[in-house]
């Protein structure tokens, strides 16, 4: 395996996924999703299936509030487990049209399992999203108590 080929073609493939989000066209990023994909979205949705991906997708966009978006983001990096399967984690948001940028508080972090089908194309098979969130002060206070208590 050539792993500056296959991380070349799992780019362009993400890339083509940002592209067919700013032309609102889910039906031509399907491509690279398997046929019983599994998408969670940054709320902890559960889409499963490619289709499910596209409807859900498209009424999202179907929204005034979408036209003109883009998706932005940057692959932070991308694991081998064998010759056909990589995790990819991501970061990114959503600029809205009337934004120089998106704003920090719409920033996610993603994992992608990509897989390489019998046809030897990368493919999503699982896509997780979740919202970054600064420790809540709650959060903060129970690891410092634990880390306390640990000595």
């Amino acid at each position: 395996m050539n792993k500056v080929v296959e991380i070349k073609a799992i780019r362009q493939a993400t890339e083509e996924i940002f592209r067919s989000f700013e032309a609102q066209d889910f039906r031509s990023s399907a491509v690279h999703l398997t046929e019983d994909c599994d998408y969670i979205t940054f709320d902890g949705t559960h889409l499963k299936g490619k289709a499910a991906y596209i409807e859900s997708h498209e009424q999202l966009m179907n929204n005034f509030m979408f036209r003109g978006a883009k998706l932005e983001g940057e692959i932070d990096q991308m694991r081998f487990l064998n010759d056909r399967t990589a995790v990819m984690i991501a970061h990114g948001a959503i600029r809205f049209r009337w934004q120089k940028k998106a704003p920090q508080s719409r920033q996610s972090i993603n994992t992608t399992l990509w897989i390489k089908n019998t046809e030897d194309r990368w493919q999503m098979a699982a896509f997780h999203n979740c919202r970054i969130k600064k420790p809540s002060l709650f959060i903060k206070w129970i690891t410092k108590m634990a880390s306390i208590i640990r000595g």
